[in-house]
This record gives structure tokens, C-alpha cells and sequence, in this order.
């Protein structure tokens, strides 16, 4: 059945972000049950720090192909055929495989015909404005008139459930978000710190050496998660990059009507906003029945703030990711 609440598309080479939808498992995790079964990780007390009540995990056999299918399907929806993307961009770290690729296998369920130019990106919290950046590159170029960009990851399925740190902060979902060349051209902004690359990493999730006890076989990827550099990483480097790209858009911090950060914890969200003096009102933290999706935060934060009335068209934003890498990216654009 057509979904009659959902918004119609915007006039192309109009609006940049045409339409956003998205999807998070059924399965819900509730933190505060984790009292009974991890009382030592005092998960109560750490909510005010990450923000999170309410996680979303994949169900054990829910792919990432799933996620991304669900999400672009509901973007889609009600789409003339003339008019669908005509280029799909999958960002994820969690690939079903290492090959094929995921948009490969995505556009073949979507039924989009095989002159759709398919490639995927690997990216973290930084990869939505990435993803961005490239959408922009190929329509400004004239190699693109509409892209689907598809951010997902299955994150449930590489972290260990007695790892705290993480466990207790990231969700699976999957975004879709439908782009259009703009009338108004983005300001983007990116940087990587490759020598802080093992601060977050995935273990045995590739073709490298086993990092386990010798003569056994792999069980699993292993993701590992150094919080608190993380933490210092996005509080000594992060509130400069924001700054400079709001200078570099001409709008400065004031001329922002909303910032859009990458979910990453309350804590993290809480010390961004004291570091950069801004007002909580021009901010959105959503993080306590969703959880931190990685590269799908800032989509899924988005959507549900125009659902909120916090965001409209025609309002001045910055979207701004950090993360993997390390690494991040930004963008400022007119909704």
C-alpha cells in the first residue's frame, strides 16, 4: 500500500536532499534490562553519558542487503520509473561479503535497470557527507541527473556482547536518501587522521592476518572501540573542522539554522555544543531510542526532525560526521 503521509518528491535541481527514509530493526534491546543480566556494567549509570535506552539489532539472519533493501524501498516508493536514480551509492563497513559489491546486489532487488551506475563506499560516522560530496560530484559533472545514496551497517553482528563500550551504544539501520542537483551548490569539508586508524577497528574482517590465539579458527570479526581517545580525537579536532567550514560556506556558525552532527553520544553531542558556544535549540541530539547507526545518523536525525518540526525547507544547515579513519566530513547546504 502507497504510504499516503509520505512527502512528495521536490521539483528536481531544486532542493539537493530530495527525500530521506529510513529503517531500524524490530528487535529492540531496552539498556536498563541489561541491569539484571550485566549488573556489573552499572548500564544506568552510564545512559547519561551515551544517551542510548533503546537499541535496534538486526535479527541473526537480517542481512545488511535487507537493511538497505527496506530503506531504499520506501524512498522509492511512488517514484515514476522515468524519474528513478539513475546512480545508487551503498555506504557500509558491514557487506554481507567482500564482493560482490552491495549495490551491485541492491540494485538487482530494486529492480533498477543495468544502466544504473553502482558502487559502494567504506565509510564509518563520516561516510553520509562523503556519500554526499561524490552524489554532488556526479550530477555537477553531468555523469548523474538523480542519485540514491545508502547508508547501512549491521553493527550487532561484529560486536561482542560483552563488550560494554560499544555494545551498549550502537544500533543496525540502514538510510536512503534520494539527491537531486541543487540550485544552490554545498560547501563540503573532509580530513583523515590515518595515524589514529587502530583507535577503531574490526578484527578479522578481512583478508589480513588472524589477530587470535594461533591455531584457532576465526570465529567472528572482533570490533574494539578506544572511547575515550575517540572522545579526545572529536573534542580537539572537530570543533576547528566545524568552524572552518562554516567560514568556508560564508555562512559562519551564526548564519546555521541547524546542525546536524553525527549521533555519536550524548557526552560527545553535550561537549560539542559547550566547545562551540552554541544554543542547544540550533543542535539535534537523538539518540535515545535510536542509538548511534553510524553512517545513518545524520540522515535518520534529519528525517525525524523535519517529522518534528525542527527542520524545514529552506533552512541552512550543517551536517558534520566523525569517526572511522580517523576521519570526518561536513557540509553545509539549504534543506
Amino acid at each position: 500500500m502507497p504510504d499516503t503521509n509520505k512527502q512528495p518528491l521536490s521539483q528536481p535541481m531544486t532542493d539537493f536532499i530530495n527525500r530521506i527514509e529510513y529503517y531500524l530493526p524490530d528487535n529492540i534491546v531496552d539498556c536498563h534490562s541489561l541491569d539484571s543480566a550485566k549488573p556489573h556494567w552499572h548500564v544506568r549509570n552510564s545512559l547519561p553519558k551515551t544517551g542510548v535506552r533503546y537499541l535496534h539489532h538486526a535479527a541473526k539472519d537480517e542481512t545488511t542487503l535487507q537493511l538497505a533493501y527496506k530503506a531504499a524501498t520506501s524512498a522509492l516508493e511512488n517514484i515514476p520509473q522515468g524519474e528513478l536514480p539513475d546512480t545508487l551509492i551503498v555506504c557500509t563497513q558491514t557487506p554481507d561479503q567482500m564482493l560482490p559489491h552491495v549495490s551491485a546486489c541492491l540494485q538487482h532487488e530494486l529492480g533498477l535497470p543495468s544502466s544504473t551506475k553502482c558502487f559502494d563506499i567504506s565509510l564509518g560516522c563520516s561516510g553520509y557527507c562523503y556519500g554526499l560530496s561524490i552524489a554532488y560530484g556526479y550530477m555537477a559533472s553531468g555523469i548523474s541527473k538523480r542519485v540514491l545514496l545508502v547508508t547501512v551497517d549491521n553493527y550487532s553482528k561484529i560486536i561482542d556482547p560483552d563488550n560494554k563500550t560499544s555494545y551498549i551504544i550502537f544500533s543496525d539501520g540502514a538510510a536512503a536518501t534520494i539527491l537531486d542537483k541543487p540550485a544552490c551548490p554545498p560547501s563540503f569539508l573532509m580530513g583523515t587522521d590515518g595515524s589514529r586508524c587502530g583507535t577503531i577497528i574490526c578484527n578479522n574482517s578481512g583478508i589480513g592476518p588472524y589477530t587470535g590465539t594461533q591455531g584457532e579458527e576465526p570465529v567472528r570479526p572482533d570490533f574494539h572501540m578506544d572511547g575515550y581517545s575517540v572522545y579526545q580525537f572529536t573534542l580537539k579536532t572537530i570543533p576547528a573542522e566545524i568552524r572552518k567550514l562554516a567560514e568556508q560556506a560564508g555562512t559562519g556558525m551564526d548564519g546555521i539554522d541547524l546542525f546536524v552532527f553525527h549521533q555519536a553520544s550524548q557526552k560527545v553531542l553535550e561537549s560539542l555544543c559547550t566547545k562551540l558556544k552554541l544554543p542547544k535549540e540550533k543542535v539535534i541530539i537523538d539518540l535515545h531510542d535510536v542509538g548511534n547507526t553510524t553512517s545513518s545518523t545524520i540522515p535518520i536525525a534529519m528525517k525525524r526532525a523535519e517529522e518534528q518540526g525542527r527542520l524545514t525547507r529552506g533552512d541552512k544547515i550543517m551536517l558534520f560526521g566523525f569517526g572511522i579513519g580517523l576521519s570526518w566530513s561536513g557540509a553545509v547546504l539549504t534543506y
